[in-house]
């Protein structure tokens, strides 16, 4: 579950926090729907405040939100995707055809085209994730190896404690861990769009929607050459923001075939073999660093290793020392 601690992960990254309505519907639509807003209100008597932090992964915006009053919010067709889940208190969204109540214990899934109403209770807290109908929709096609005619359309509730849902939430947490650990900084290259990928590529495995019935169909199994291909393009480019959509189509491949060809040649995913090869180059950079002038810290940042707990246990799995007993030889 993520809990109401994880707004700390984003109290580097502050937007706004304000006590006029105006100035929050301002913030509101240039920030997270991008697009025309009505507020206001509904607790009689009660002052208005608004707190705001915001972080861009790359074309996913991930923020904490919070009112101190009971809020009502009008909007009109939304853009982007939407996944709101409440840290505390709860929320509810009335669109024209369904209404999902939202606790720290079910998201709402909001999808482009998207017009409705929004009940804020006071004291409600969430995080919101927007991610670009382009995005998904480039992420997808590379999972079924082809166009799609229509857009992704999610169910509007997300149970946030089903199976299902660990992956999204885990790439998510992995988010605001990273924001924490930067502290207000620009996050690398290499790590944005390894956490875009994650919340993008997991978010359509997590959540039921309109094509996962095609997703979890049998696919043709890519061949040999295909991974060996994979292979030596994951060698040569070690660097390149690899996302396993992008490389599947590079062998002209689904995401699916090329997954399962991996496991079966390699035993490991296209990504856990990638890892495997970035973990050999800062081996190297480690025994070629100079302690005092080389950190491990900046060298597992630059090959794109965000965690820094998962990336010494993995490193020490696969050479037998710490990172940093590498750098002290």
């Amino acid at each position: 579950m993520i809990t109401e601690s994880t707004d700390e992960a984003l109290a580097a990254y502050p937007v706004a926090r304000t006590r006029d309505i105006g100035h929050a519907t301002e913030v509101l639509e240039r920030i997270l729907p991008r697009i025309p807003l009505q507020l206001r209100v509904t607790s009689a008597g009660a002052a208005f405040t608004m707190h705001m932090n915001a972080l861009d992964v790359g074309a996913v915006t991930a923020s904490y939100l919070r009112f101190g009053a009971d809020i009502h919010v009008v909007n009109s067709e939304t853009a982007s995707y939407h996944v709101n889940v409440p840290l505390r208190g709860c929320t509810i969204w009335r669109a024209r055809k369904y209404v999902v109540r939202s606790t720290p214990s079910v998201a709402a899934v909001l999808g482009p085209g998207t017009d409705g109403e929004l009940m804020w209770s006071g004291g409600c807290a969430q995080l919101c994730v927007m991610l670009p109908q382009s995005s998904l929709d480039r992420e997808l096609e590379r999972h079924l190896d082809r166009e799609i005619a229509e857009p992704v359309v999610f169910a509007p509730a997300m149970c946030l404690t089903s199976p299902t849902t660990r992956g999204w939430l885990d790439a998510l947490r992995l988010v605001l861990n990273e924001a924490d650990r930067s502290n207000g900084r620009s996050l690398h290259p290499l790590t944005t769009r390894t956490l875009e990928n994650l919340l993008v590529g997991t978010l359509l495995l997590a959540q039921p929607h309109n094509y996962t019935a095609e997703l979890n169909q049998p696919t043709r199994a890519a061949s040999p050459r295909a991974v060996r291909e994979a292979m030596e393009l994951l060698e040569a480019r070690p660097e390149h923001t690899w996302s396993v959509g992008e490389l599947a189509a590079s062998v002209h491949v689904s995401v699916r075939a090329l997954q399962d060809a991996f496991a079966r040649s390699a035993g490991m995913s296209p990504m856990r073999y990638l890892r495997q090869v970035r973990l050999a180059r800062v081996r190297a950079e480690l025994l070629d660093g100079v302690p005092g002038n080389t950190t491990v810290t900046e060298v597992a940042a630059r090959w794109g290793f965000a965690h820094h707990g998962h990336f010494a246990a993995a490193y020490r799995a696969k050479f037998g020392e710490p990172p940093a007993g590498t750098l002290r030889r």
